[in-house]
């Protein structure tokens, strides 16, 4: 995974965890009877949702190296 690719998926993944809060707030909260709860189980929650986005992009971006590797490699062995 490049920088690049780190930075923007670094990126998405902290507007995940904010576009969590908001939704939370608006939605989800008024159903929890204590407000500290409500507040860890938020957390873990958005959370859990960016760091499984930045492993996702993290396990593409890999696989999509290892692909290009593996075809510059058979271009490689063809030109030999």
């Amino acid at each position: 995974m490049s920088f690049s690719q780190a930075w923007d998926a670094g990126f998405r993944a902290v507007l995940i965890y904010i576009g969590v809060v908001f939704a939370w707030l608006g939605l989800v909260e008024r159903y929890f009877g204590s407000q500290s709860v409500s507040v860890v189980v938020m957390n873990v929650v958005a959370v859990a949702l960016a760091l499984a986005f930045f492993l996702r992009a993290r396990s593409r971006a890999v696989a999509e190296r290892a692909r290009a590797e593996a075809e510059v490699r058979a271009l490689m062995e063809e030109a030999v």
